[in-house]
């Protein structure tokens, strides 16, 4: 899935996350869970890093960031940090740890560019779902 994605996802479980120390395990399993939809990556880390900026920032203008939604957007973005040193070469692929970026979880097929605006609709809804509701 997209940064965007996952950023929507981690502050969404950061929110309902019973307590602070649930939320890295639920943010993390929101991560595995999403990446195993079939779905479509953005190719190009900028702009992957500009939507998920623009998402954090909409959340933090909108009133909605404390520190169980800080903390979920952290651990729903962990795993994809690997993909990012993967993707400027500091690390092969074969060096990943994360189980889903592994294949020890499957990883959900490539789609269309659909997927991408499902992703984005869905991340909007539930960042403003988050911002109506208030942290």
């Amino acid at each position: 899935m997209c940064l965007f994605t996952h950023v929507a996802a981690g502050a969404v479980v950061g929110a309902l996350s019973p307590t602070l120390y649930a939320v890295p395990f639920l943010a993390l399993g929101s991560h595995i869970a999403l990446d195993a939809i079939p779905h479509l990556d953005i190719d190009k880390m900028r702009y992957e890093i500009l939507f998920a900026s623009a998402a954090i920032a909409a959340i933090a203008v909108g009133g909605a960031l404390d520190s169980k939604v800080l903390l979920g957007i952290i651990f729903g973005l962990i795993p994809d940090f690997e993909n990012l040193l993967w993707k400027l070469g500091k690390i092969r692929d074969d060096q990943k740890i994360f189980p889903g970026h592994r294949k020890l979880i499957p990883h959900g097929a490539v789609t269309g560019g659909g997927s991408l605006i499902i992703q984005a609709a869905a991340s909007m809804i539930a960042i403003l779902v988050l911002i109506r509701r208030g942290a």
